[in-house]
């Protein structure tokens, strides 16, 4: 179970990384809404929470959210709700996870060491995936 634990934490880093990356740009939201099948997964839901320091929802059927937003699409189209942001009404929150402060102090300071790690690899992994040599 650590060693599924760790890979959840490594992918909750690069969301949180990504995340950072874009903040740099726009400003997101406060609240997080995951979607997809890991947020079937409550244990991952908690893990980002603690790792971003922020609320993280989920939806029923998370894993259809493709659909549901095709469906939205549609009904605007057809005027059956009168914009994309009126959705917000119609979609249910099923659950919300509050970030562990504790936890994620642990993760802040693991996270600048995953990040010095990335960038003292990034030549192994350019040869890992078919690149010039050391």
């Amino acid at each position: 179970t650590d060693m599924i634990h760790s890979v959840l934490e490594g992918i909750c880093y690069h969301l949180r990384w990504q995340l950072e990356a874009q903040e740099e740009k726009i400003k997101t939201s406060d609240t997080i809404r995951l979607v997809g099948g890991g947020a079937l997964a409550p244990l991952t839901c908690q893990i980002l929470a603690d790792i971003l320091g922020r609320d993280v929802e989920t939806v029923d059927s998370p894993q259809n959210v493709g659909a549901v937003g095709a469906a939205v699409l549609m009904a605007v189209g057809f005027n059956i709700i009168e914009q994309i942001e009126d959705a917000k009404e119609l979609i249910e929150v099923k659950a919300r996870y509050s970030p562990d402060m504790k936890n994620k102090a642990i993760h802040d300071r693991n996270f600048k060491i995953f990040k010095s790690l990335y960038r003292r690899n990034k030549k192994a992994f350019e040869i890992l995936n078919g690149g010039a040599g050391l």
